[in-house]
């Protein structure tokens, strides 16, 4: 029997390869078009910017999202962690429209402090078709190395020496503050003793002479033009009243208790030498009884009775202050045991 020849035996294996390659023809075509376009009303891609990082590094973790157009898409929300890294940043790109599908890229700046391997969890996506049926799509996982930093620096064994201490700079801060507070200390002992003292130097200082006082606030009454303005009974009150407070400072008469009747027969029954002279008494009685006339029985007076009971009280004042002896030596209308008693 011939056996057949070595180009027989070579035609049937050439057929079945080009068998096999007719069959996987449209397998190898999907594929190519499936990484073109993707598959699906929705398609999730998740990817990293790098699959090996240090500890403590960042890494940009980037979930795309593809969809047809009226597929309703809820993109999935991470808060503090994505399996065991933590979420540091996010945000999302704007949306890419296209034909027939609509492109989502939501991103995160993810960090972890644990080295070894670690998984970045497979997201799932639910959506909604156009007819209401919803549906549910799954990314794929991403796995991450995390190294230690030593394995950068050498063997752990590598111990440098530590360096030589530095110099503590001086803190101004605790001398300026305790500066400034004692200044302020010193400014408030210096106030206290100025005032302190100035009470003491006011206490220690004589009272104002009563005729002072008494001609300072008849100045002060005629300049508020009181008559002119008809505020009679207001006018001769306050008269009247510097004159009486003037008879109890400054000669020891009190009056402000009296009434006008009383006040006259008390200065008339005075038998101390200082005792006011029968003219000046004979003033003040005038006087008072006008001002009576005015405060008690409604009288009117005239701006001229006005002004003439302003000099009345004036001279009345000025003539019995201390120290004026030509007024207490007045012969027209004192008796001759006055004089005496003056000299």
């Amino acid at each position: 029997m011939r056996r057949p020849s070595r180009a027989a035996r070579e035609v049937p294996l050439a057929l079945l390869i080009a068998v096999w390659l007719l069959l996987s023809l449209p397998s190898v075509v999907r594929a190519a078009t499936d990484g073109e376009k993707p598959a699906g009303p929705v398609h999730l891609h998740t990817s990293v910017d790098r699959d090996e990082i240090t500890i403590g590094d960042r890494l940009r973790y980037t979930l795309t999202i593809s969809a047809e157009m009226g597929v309703d898409v809820s993109v999935p929300l991470f808060h503090e962690r994505i399996g065991d890294f933590e979420i540091i940043d996010f945000g999302r790109a704007p949306d890419q429209l296209q034909t027939e599908r609509t492109t989502v890229i939501q991103w995160y700046t993810l960090t972890i402090f644990t080295t070894g391997y670690h998984l970045l969890p497979a997201p799932r996506v639910s959506y909604t078709m156009p007819d209401g049926t919803q549906h549910e799509a799954t990314g794929e996982a991403l796995r991450v190395h995390v190294a230690s930093l030593l394995t950068q620096e050498g063997q752990p064994t590598d111990i440098r020496d530590i360096k030589q201490p530095e110099d503590v700079p001086f803190n101004w801060w605790p001398v300026l503050v305790g500066g400034a507070i004692l200044v302020a200390l010193i400014g408030l002992g210096l106030a206290l003793y100025y005032l302190l003292n100035r009470f003491r130097r006011a206490a220690v200082l004589p009272p104002r002479p009563a005729h002072e006082v008494a001609l300072e606030a008849l100045s002060h009454l005629r300049a508020k033009g009181l008559p002119q303005a008809g505020q009679f009974e207001a006018y001769y009150v306050a008269l009247s009243a510097i004159v009486r407070t003037y008879l109890e400072d400054g000669l020891q008469v009190r009056a402000p208790e009296m009434t006008t009747e009383e006040f006259l027969m008390a200065v008339t029954r005075d038998t101390r030498p200082s005792r006011l002279p029968s003219a000046h008494q004979r003033l003040l009685g005038t006087f008072l009884a006008q001002a009576d006339l005015v405060k008690f029985a409604r009288h009117r007076p005239s701006l001229d009775e006005s002004d003439a009971a302003y000099e009345a009280a004036k001279r009345f004042v000025d003539e019995t202050r201390p120290g004026n002896a030509q007024a207490l030596a007045d012969e027209h209308d004192w008796p001759q045991e006055e004089r005496h008693a003056a000299a």
